[in-house]
């Protein structure tokens, strides 16, 4: 009866020192979960603190815009604006075939005798192609003649022919094809320059909104228009939260 008692003392004892460890182990498992919680709360704060500060100072400089505005809204003013003229551009002819300065021009249906003339005011250069000749004999030419332009090639390999003065009128001309062979035909081939525009002022009144007859009644005005600005901004604020990535009601910044 002795030693059964022993064992069954000893098996009691055993069961109760499982017991304690495993709820020391316990104990400490919910001891860690309650620290993770806590970080992850303060982490949550965190968050929602700098997304409510980012939005309360967009929402401040918002409703100080609008409060600003509405004073210089409350007296009636009048704006004026200048349209600055353009400056002057020259008269440029630019043509509509596809070419290079090695081109030949009989390639281009530019046949030998024909001729390509360039009329700017009174200043007229012509040129008389041999048959072997290519574009850049032509540009050479034109630019060496009497008629006060330039021509060149521009990014688009077209030919480009500029007039060197602000007022004249270019006026492209050639035997038969000639001049169509290069891109200036009958819709393209008469060219003024650009005049700047006179300045244009527009005026504009703005009369205010909020009427009183007294300072008081001013006063009382500004307020429900103030009020009614803090009503859109703090839509904003909460779209402004919304975008950071914080849902739910964190705070009330108007209130």
């Amino acid at each position: 009866m002795s030693i059964q008692g022993l064992s069954f003392f000893q098996q009691n004892q055993n069961y109760w020192q499982q017991q304690q460890a495993w709820s020391q182990a316990q104990s400490a498992d919910n001891a860690l979960i309650n620290v993770m919680g806590q970080a992850e709360v303060n982490q949550a704060k965190g968050l929602a603190s700098i997304a409510n500060g980012t939005a309360l100072a967009r929402v401040k400089s918002q409703l100080a815009a609008g409060i600003q505005s509405l004073l210089q809204g409350s007296n009636s003013s009048s704006t004026s604006s200048s349209t600055a003229p353009t400056s002057p551009q020259p008269a440029t002819a630019v043509g509509t075939v596809p070419l290079t300065r090695g081109t030949s021009l009989s390639t281009l249906g530019f046949l030998p005798g024909g001729t390509f003339s360039v009329d700017a005011a009174t200043n007229v250069t012509q040129y008389t192609s041999t048959g072997d000749d290519t574009v850049a004999d032509l540009i050479n030419a034109i630019n060496s003649g009497p008629a006060f332009v330039t021509a060149s090639i521009n990014g688009s390999g077209k030919l480009v022919i500029t007039s060197r003065d602000t007022k004249d009128i270019i006026t492209i001309q050639g035997s038969g094809t000639d001049a169509v062979a290069l891109g200036f035909g009958p819709n393209n081939d008469s060219f003024t320059a650009t005049q700047p525009k006179p300045a244009a002022t527009t005026s504009s009144t703005t009369t205010s909104t909020v009427k009183s007859s007294s300072s008081g009644n001013k006063s009382s005005g500004s307020g429900a228009a103030v009020a009614s600005i803090r009503q859109e901004t703090a839509g904003s604020a909460a779209s402004i939260l919304s975008a950071s990535g914080v849902s739910g009601n964190l705070i009330d910044m108007l209130a």
